[in-house]
């Protein structure tokens, strides 16, 4: 279905102190669950970071990076009260589940949370779509997603559960081209949003294609067909991916949309090919030669030095900045800041935790500079678990406002490769919520 969305990007990284109030309901928001349209947004062209043309060598700044992500001036880390103030000890268990995107981080904290309290946090790396619906199902205390409740949900079940942004992340492109192998020419490819909806769309078949190699002079592409591999379930990386491509690239929103779930056009006009989970598609990825694949920056880094040898992971041009860049972490950032400023200019304030998100999604996408494709996950939380039917509840609200305590302070600062910190204002918004977690 059409939509009259406004859509530009995506963001996350502000100095902006940003007031807590609850946004009327944003104007046009769409559902994310299913496949749809939005107006292309208008272009701006600030300031930022990146290469205006080719490159030849993988960049000083994505190398050597450790196992945690060092803010960039722009964020805020948490206050001193909180980044030294440990959770009490507890019992129980909670289980939730959902993004695959978020899932490298979210066992990193349940583990390190388990052994300071000896609580155990589940979790299930089922997709947000599945997430989103065992949550709402009650078979889940709580549930991750890449994009917001979508909004035919969020309108079914207001004023009874949360959402608010725990990390920030990025998505890359990941290819499998041994004749071009990072290993064998110390490049990686430049792509573009235009040449990435034409893969997908089925309309750029081949790696020769002209419009793959002029934006690769240095490199020599064969001619062997392309293998477009994408999610095969309800994804939240999928969703963010497509909303990207129907913000940067309007014939993709015009004929494709974006969604959980879409209908891609190279199943059948080229060589298109599903994968479940981010582990899936990076697994196919790099066992199909000539593949290409859509994933979250850890499941590529986890596998950098395998992706290296057969292919590689592409700079992508921001559209609005003319600039390439490559996922790492400064680069991320910037576009996390540059997309939050302008939701920021155009609303004023973030949503409060009870109200829909789907436009902060909507306008962090394809931000004015820096890397173009990011996203907040967001969890997924009821206000009264025992209004809501749950048993022990008590102990699963008290053990889940400690957890996602912890993670919006102290787990902002223990953050797996390729995730980024939420600036504090957005922690604070999550910090907020969990005060109306009851009983």
């Amino acid at each position: 279905m059409n939509l009259k969305l406004i859509v530009p990007a995506v963001a996350a990284v502000v100095v902006i102190a940003i007031a807590l109030a609850l946004l009327a309901s944003s104007p046009g928001a769409g559902v994310p669950g299913t496949t749809q349209t939005t107006p292309s947004p208008s272009k701006t062209t600030p300031p930022g970071s990146g290469t205006t043309g080719g490159q030849n060598t993988q960049p000083a700044s994505a190398v050597g990076q450790g196992t945690q992500q060092t803010p960039s001036p722009t964020q805020a880390t948490p206050s001193t009260t909180q980044a030294t103030t440990q959770p009490p000890r507890l019992s129980g268990t909670v289980t939730g589940g959902g993004s695959t995107f978020i899932n490298p981080q979210m066992i990193a904290w349940s583990r390190r949370f388990y052994e300071l309290t000896g609580a155990q946090v589940n979790y299930q790396s089922i997709g947000s779509g599945a997430g989103a619906a065992q949550f709402l199902a009650k078979k889940l205390e709580f549930a991750a997603s890449d994009v917001p409740m979508p909004r035919d949900k969020y309108e079914q079940f207001r004023g009874r559960f949360l959402q608010f942004p725990v990390v920030i992340g990025s998505i890359v492109l990941v290819y499998n081209i041994p004749e071009v192998a990072y290993e064998k020419t110390g490049k990686y490819l430049n792509l573009t949003s235009e040449v990435i909806s034409l893969i997908y769309m089925g309309e750029i078949r081949q790696w020769c294609d002209e419009r793959i190699q002029k934006l690769n002079p240095g490199l020599r592409l064969p001619c062997k067909d392309i293998v477009a591999v994408h999610r095969s379930d309800g994804s939240g990386t999928t969703a963010a991916f497509t909303l990207y491509l129907a913000v940067a690239y309007p014939p993709w929103n015009q004929t494709v949309g974006w969604g959980y779930t879409v209908k891609w056009p190279a199943d059948e006009k080229a060589e298109g090919t599903g994968a479940k989970g981010n582990e899936g598609v990076a697994q196919t990825v790099l066992q199909t030669p000539y593949s290409i694949g859509y994933v979250e920056y850890a499941y590529w880094s986890q596998n950098r030095d395998k992706y290296d040898k057969v292919g590689g992971v592409a700079y992508l041009k921001n559209d609005n900045d003319g600039k390439f860049y490559f996922p790492a972490a400064e680069s991320v950032s910037a576009g996390a800041d540059a997309g939050l400023r302008r939701y920021v200019a155009k609303y004023g304030t973030l949503p409060s935790p009870d109200a829909d998100w789907n436009q902060v999604s909507i306008e962090f996408t394809n931000p004015p500079a820096g890397y173009p494709i990011l996203a907040f996950v967001y969890v997924f939380l009821w206000k009264d678990y025992s209004a809501e039917g749950y048993g022990y509840a008590a102990t699963k609200a008290a053990l889940l406002r400690e957890f996602f305590k912890w993670v919006l302070t102290i787990g902002q600062t223990q953050l797996v490769e390729g995730y980024i910190p939420l600036p504090e204002s957005v922690a604070q918004l999550g910090l907020h919520a969990l005060q109306q977690v009851k009983p």
